[in-house]
């Protein structure tokens, strides 16, 4: 009999693929053609110039990257997809996807808060859509693995609150105070998902 839902599997390769294509494609946002030519024999002090897209570009990367992670973790947790949660899982893609423009706009426009509004506004569906996913498996019996413990799913479901939150944050800081120094807020991704961990590892502790 022919299945019509997605397998896991399928997912996970798609996911992989369209990661991977994003995060090489994100490099390319950076305009070497912007580094203005001098006769000092030196580009040091000229790169100057595209240290906007670069920060932009690592920013991009490495939150992909933790998105990657989390929804291997994800994968890791469900026994099987319906098609409710593939589709979520595909809109998420197509969010991922977009990243390399949206962080071409911002290299560009990094002063304008309308772009810095797209670009942590694509961060923050891709995080939404992820975390509506997992949700969904969590709120829907038969998804996840019974070997995983209630605790990990919900401590998994605030981590993935995280980078939503603070793309909101980022928007209303860029609209409000400053567009070129808001996307600093995104080091605080780190920070809140370190104090997480310790939160779940001592609620765990507590618990054996």
């Amino acid at each position: 009999m022919i299945s019509r839902q997605l397998s896991k599997n399928r997912i996970e390769a798609l996911t992989d693929g369209i990661y991977a294509i994003a995060l090489t494609l994100a490099v390319l946002t950076i305009n070497i053609s912007e580094i203005p030519i001098t006769g000092s024999g030196s580009i040091v002090p000229a790169l100057k110039t595209i240290l906007p897209q670069l920060i932009h570009y690592a920013i991009a990367f490495f939150v992909l990257a933790s998105f990657w992670s989390a929804h291997h973790r994800q994968t890791d947790a469900i026994k099987k997809v319906d098609n409710i949660y593939a589709w979520l899982s595909i809109i998420t893609l197509f969010f991922v996807a977009l990243v390399p423009f949206t962080t071409d706009l911002i290299g560009d426009y990094g002063e304008y808060p309308d772009a810095v509004a797209v670009y942590a506004g694509n961060l923050f569906l891709i995080g939404t859509f992820s975390l509506m996913a997992i949700y969904h498996a969590n709120s829907k019996g038969g998804l996840i693995s019974d070997e995983i413990e209630r605790e990990y799913i919900d401590y998994f479901i605030a981590k993935s609150l995280i980078v939503p939150v603070i793309c909101i944050i980022i928007i209303i800081f860029a609209y409000t105070v400053s567009a070129t120094g808001s996307t600093v807020i995104f080091l605080l991704i780190p920070v809140f998902t370190r104090i997480l961990k310790q939160i779940y590892k001592k609620r765990t502790n507590d618990n054996t």
